[in-house]
This record gives structure tokens, sequence and C-alpha cells, in this order.
């Protein structure tokens, strides 16, 4: 990329474009504008990144991977509500319930576990 295309990726990604959006207009391959965003940790919009729950504004800690809530509260409730994004549908190996989480998840609940674990009678 020359130095003219870095600075036109740097001010369309502040004005809110996307990788495709900013690729698709300078005739550059998607690839080459995501990597070179990433790198230069170049954000969409503003440059903050926001809470996906509330919209609060997330200070990142440097060197850490990048957070997208502000609380744990903030987090279950997204999650509860976006339930659908879990990637498995699951029967409990102790009481048989069909639940969403996790690949690789046996259980529905800690008391399913616990129950399981220490030979507890089937739940019903």
């Amino acid at each position: 990329m020359t130095d003219k295309e870095k600075e036109a990726v740097v001010k369309l990604r502040a004005g809110g474009l996307g990788y495709g959006k900013i690729a698709e207009r300078m005739s550059l391959s998607i690839s080459t504008v995501k990597s070179y965003c990433i790198r230069h940790k170049l954000m969409a919009g503003d440059a903050q990144q926001r809470c996906l729950e509330c919209g609060k504004p997330i200070d990142q800690p440097a060197g850490c991977k990048g957070k997208k809530f502000c609380s744990d509260a903030c987090r279950i409730r997204w999650w509860n509500h976006h339930t659908n994004l879990m990637k498995a549908n699951a029967v409990c190996t102790h009481c048989g319930k069909s639940f969403h989480g996790r690949a690789g998840r046996k259980y529905c609940s800690h008391t399913c576990y616990i129950a399981e674990r220490f030979g507890e009678a089937h739940v019903s």
C-alpha cells in the first residue's frame, strides 16, 4: 500500500466505514485493509469501543484481548437475550432436558452436574 492509500484508509475507517466498503472504494483486497486496520488499531467511527449491551464506552486494557462488555452484568444480560447465537444444542446427561450451550457441554446446570457427579437421583 502506498502512503496515500494508508492515509485514505485511516480517514475512511475513522468515518465509520467497514473493511469491505473501504476495500471496494479503494480497489484493494479486503484482507489487506483488515490487516492494516488491525495492526494499527483503527476502529470504525469513534475511537472507543462500546459495550454491546448498554453502549457505554469501554476502556481497553493494553496488551489484552478486546473487551466487548463493560461489566459481567451486561455480558450475562446480552447472552440471555442472544441464546440463539450459542453454538450447540445439547441434551443434559443427567435430566435429559435440551439446552443451548458451548460445544462439548454435558449438563444443563450446575445442579445436574453435582447430582450426576455425586450420585444423586435423577431430576425430573
